[in-house]
């Protein structure tokens, strides 16, 4: 075919016998956003995330399947596309520099140091494998502006269709890749690399000095780079059935391998004129056995079997290109693989070739050849391989490149491991969009101890304030333990602590704040009045806290609920002597409480309202006088710049009325403009889902955490957020600490063991008759 020689004419190079390591690298000049020429191609790479392929319902994975094969039907015929899966071992001293607490000698490093030697364990029990996957493209180009055009084009395309499949898609920059390349090329030294293409430039090295090895020794069947050694193999036969998890299962045998693909894709005129000849070849061969058989008188005699097999196979090879919309397509697989021996390196191959065997594929060591294997599989954009297998589309989309979404954000907080792959989930929520997050699950599911280890992390390793509502009681011991860090705020009818409802920082609300102040003064009396507030009740109220707040200012004194009744009582209208008597309970009644300054310190980092004693009726009224207090604490805190995190438990108390409903909604909404973080925690979601607010705001929320659900609550988040029936199954009877992840556009399977001989654990533990605080009276 013309396409393909002319390809192959073109990839040809004049061999030089390499006189030094840096000669083994086919790159001859590199640019900052990452276009390499390699003789007289152009060639770029991107990098795309993983998507859940395996945890995806049968339905879904064809789906992706489908739009994975349109992937590959779109790529340009005269280019030649590299898509690469690159191992890569987690390095210890990464991990410990991104995620380890560090000592503050504040007597709290007992705590870190134990939590710290959890978090190491865990990674020596967890894969530790990072795959990183990128897709390469070279081109023949005239010079440089032609290629940045082309690749211009090709990213938009390509971006837009791993968008559709849920992948993201972004280019590598000269730096990136030379990376990658080092790291290929310098196993084992991964932490070394370091490059400044200004400052090299400016001194006038080259840049294969930073990513060549210190030496090269070259064998028939591997190669010696420094101190490890390497060895390419190439899939030799393919079976005429490959199961399309073949890829995922030869790149979880070793932590350190590179598996790439290269395709050539074939114009179809080109392909069918191919498959036509071919298939005109196998009738005439028929048509000359025939007239033989026929000369001999043996008319009753049956084509052989391996004749009319490779008629069919023929014919629905053109039937593909002609009517099901398939491509021709020309490829290669080749595997890299490293390990510190030479038995090691033999061990990894066989089970390579097992692997492969099982699929009834066939891999082959390249002999006399590892230099040019390298330079292949290597996401450089060479290819040194004369090894073309032809495939359609659907047989290359086989070679599936997908598996499992993971979570690995620098400088993130752990919350478990991939169910799948067993590495750790590390999250960072300042990636998302918003850092709204929901924390899900029915009793015993460890929906409270998920939520005390992330207020543990945040208090050991971070600056931030803390803010809990505790409906109870469950929070108090572990800030207690935690030193004078935080402060217990204890509310209850008789109680001594009290929080002044009425208090307003600078900043409350979002434009006008007396405006939001009247609407948590309507819903805190629509939580006492079952009439509700009317047009009339309103207006006063708006007009009574107008005046309060402006004489409060003028006057310098701090506005309560006791004033706001007495300003209500000095009105004319009867509604006005309404209000007062609902505001009685809040200011002269029992729940004065709330109806006078302050007497707590909540200044400290880490505040907990505890409301377990103020029963179950009165849990409401208390949840938005805190809400408000706690939109105070954030509002002061985003003025000083500092990050507050915000945990309400019983999230789906507030929305039993539309008034309390309405000021949550816009608090929540605040929360986030004012730099706060914050996480509802609630067990019954099939109710809170019958707010609109409420189902509003899980559905635009970019982190939950799903625990084990009841079967009502898991059809409804299964509408909400598209959760799959096989992703459904872990949360179906899950195991405390088990459930999925919902971090942005990922859907994660996680389990999350905590060590239970710690400390860390019987503080944090919420099962009845245990823990340290089983029994204690709060």
């Amino acid at each position: 075919m013309r396409s393909i020689k002319n390809t192959v004419k073109t990839d040809k190079e004049k061999y030089r016998v390499p006189r030094r390591a840096q000669d083994v690298i086919p790159i001859n000049r590199i640019w900052a956003d990452g276009i390499f020429l390699l003789g007289n191609k152009y060639a770029k790479t991107w990098q795309f995330t993983d998507i859940n392929y395996l945890v995806a319902s049968r339905e879904d994975q064809e789906s992706m399947f489908l739009t994975y094969s349109e992937l590959l039907n779109g790529l340009d015929a005269g280019a030649t596309t590299k898509i690469t899966i690159n191992n890569r071992h987690m390095k210890r001293s990464d991990f410990e520099e991104s995620i380890l607490m560090q000592e503050k000698g504040d007597g709290l490093d007992v705590y870190r140091k134990e939590y710290n030697e959890m978090l190491l364990s865990k990674t020596l029990d967890a894969n530790g494998i990072l795959q990183e996957k990128y897709i390469t493209v070279t081109v023949l180009k005239r010079n440089i502006e032609e290629a940045r055009a082309y690749f211009a084009r090709i990213e938009a395309d390509l971006t837009a269709r791993l968008s559709a499949l849920g992948s993201r898609c972004v280019p590598l920059n000269a730096v990136q890749k030379l990376r990658v390349l080092h790291d290929a090329y310098r196993p084992g030294e991964e932490n070394s690399y370091f490059f400044d293409l200004n400052d090299s430039a400016r001194k006038g090295h080259s840049f294969r000095d930073y990513i060549c090895p210190d030496s090269i020794e070259k064998h028939s069947d591997h190669l010696k780079l420094g101190d490890k050694y390497v060895r390419v193999l190439y899939l030799k036969d393919y079976a005429s059935y490959i199961k399309d998890s073949m890829v995922a299962e030869l790149t979880e045998l070793s932590p350190n391998m590179m598996l790439s693909v290269d395709i050539l894709p074939v114009p179809t005129d080109e392909a069918v004129r191919e498959v036509e000849s071919r298939l005109l070849g196998v009738e005439t061969n028929i048509a000359q056995w025939q007239r033989r058989q026929n000369k001999n008188n043996n008319f009753s005699a049956v084509v052989p079997y391996d004749m009319e097999l490779q008629r069919k196979e023929a014919k629905e090879f053109l039937n593909d290109l002609t009517t099901r919309d398939q491509k021709m397509m020309m490829c290669i697989l080749t595997v890299q693989v490293t390990a510190d021996t030479k038995q090691e390196l033999d061990q990894i191959t066989d089970s390579v070739r097992n692997t492969g065997g099982k699929h009834t594929c066939q891999f082959s060591v390249l002999k006399y050849q590892q230099f040019d294997g390298l330079n292949t599989v290597l996401p450089i954009g060479t290819r040194r391989i004369d090894a073309f297998r032809t495939l359609t589309t659907e047989s290359l989309a086989v070679l599936m490149p997908f598996k499992v979404q993971e979570i690995m954000d620098k400088g993130g907080i752990y919350f478990g491991e991939n169910a799948i792959s067993h590495n750790l989930i590390i999250c960072n929520k300042e990636n998302l969009l918003n850092q709204s997050a929901f924390l899900l699950g029915v009793p015993g599911s460890g929906k409270s101890f998920a939520a005390k280890e992330l207020i543990t992390t945040l208090i050991l390793n971070t600056d931030d304030d803390i803010l809990i509502c505790d409906p109870e009681a469950e929070y108090a011991p572990l800030v207690q333990a935690m030193g004078d860090v935080g402060t217990v705020v204890r509310i209850s009818a008789d109680g001594h602590d009290r929080l002044n409802a009425m208090y307003m920082v600078n900043g409350y609300g979002d434009n006008n704040p007396v405006v939001v102040k009247s609407e948590f003064i309507m819903s805190l009396i629509e939580r006492i009045d079952e009439k509700g507030v009317g047009p009339k009740h309103k207006s006063i109220i708006d007009r009574c806290l107008r005046k309060l707040y402006r004489d409060a200012d003028r006057k310098g004194y701090v506005p309560t609920l006791t004033l706001l009744r007495q300003r209500l009582m000095d009105q004319n209208e009867p509604e006005a002597k309404e209000l007062a008597l609902s505001l009685e309970l809040y200011t002269t009644g029992s729940l004065n409480i709330f109806g006078r300054e302050s007497n707590v310190d909540l200044d400290r980092r880490v505040v907990v309202f505890d409301i377990r004693d103020l029963g179950e009726n009165l849990k409401p009224t208390g949840l938005l006088v805190i809400t408000d207090t706690i939109l105070n604490r954030v509002s002061l805190n985003w003025k000083h710049g500092k990050r507050t995190h915000v945990f309400i438990d019983e999230f789906h108390v507030v929305f039993e009325n539309e008034y309390s409903a309405q000021f949550f909604n816009s608090a929540w909404r605040q929360f986030r403009k004012r730099n706060a973080f914050p996480t509802a925690i609630t067990q019954n979601v099939e109710y809170l889902l019958d707010s609109v607010q409420a189902r509003t705001m899980l559905s635009n929320s970019e982190f939950i955490i799903m625990l084990n659900q009841a079967a009502s609550d898991r059809e409804q988040l299964a509408k909400l957020l598209n959760i799959s029936n096989e992703q459904l199954s872990y949360i179906t009877n899950a195991e405390p600490g088990c459930g999925l992840i919902k971090y942005g556009g990922s859907l994660v399977p996680f389990v999350n063991r905590f060590p239970k001989d710690t400390k860390l654990y019987q503080l944090m533990d919420t099962t009845p008759g245990s823990g340290a605080f089983a029994g204690q009276a709060e």
